[in-house]
């Protein structure tokens, strides 16, 4: 019973984290695009990666630089982890997937990817977008940091941008500021 108590907590946590992101982007709008450009965001949505998140992952599958199936896996192991899909209208642009340390001090981002066309509207900006989901969520669990866990090499100064630094064990993290 404790096991299936703790996965629904944290379903909650996980659930309101996306919609908190959700209202993020709907109060701030105007933050993020510039004044006379149409705002893009309005259209974007943040949910778990569901079977039609995998299904619109299956179109760009082979381009991937991971495996997104094994997620679904991932998420009955790990009940404290953040599964996350980042949708424009009905076009699948980003998946992100992290799981807290045992002592939930540190949330680790494990995988994060934006669709690999690139023409897509979110294109540059996936990072960017699942860190307000990400960032919301370790927050709830009393994360004090975040990690790209193992980051690619190309996206190191795009992380590096966003507030990421090399700590001293050589971890990619990010201290989360206090509400």
């Amino acid at each position: 019973m404790p096991r299936e108590r703790t996965y629904l907590r944290y379903q909650l946590y996980r659930s309101k984290a996306r919609q908190e992101a959700n209202s993020t982007l709907t109060r701030h709008d105007e933050d993020l695009e510039p004044a006379g450009k149409k705002n893009i965001f309005s259209k974007v949505r943040f949910e778990a990666i569901t079977a039609d998140a995998l299904e619109a992952y299956g179109l760009w599958a082979a381009e991937s630089h991971f495996t997104w199936d094994e997620v679904v896996v991932w998420k009955d192991k790990e009940p404290m982890s953040f599964d996350l899909s980042i949708w424009f209208d009905l076009e699948l642009c980003g998946l992100c997937f992290a799981n807290p340390n045992q002592s939930r001090l540190r949330l680790k981002i494990v995988r994060l990817e934006g669709k690999p066309d690139s023409t897509h509207p979110l294109k540059t900006r996936i990072a960017a977008l699942a860190l307000i989901a990400v960032s919301e969520y370790a927050r709830t669990i009393g994360s004090k940091t975040i990690e790209i866990q193992e980051p690619v090499k190309g996206a190191i100064a795009l992380y590096q941008k966003l507030g990421f630094k090399f700590d001293t064990e050589g971890r990619l993290v990010m201290a989360l500021e206090s509400d």
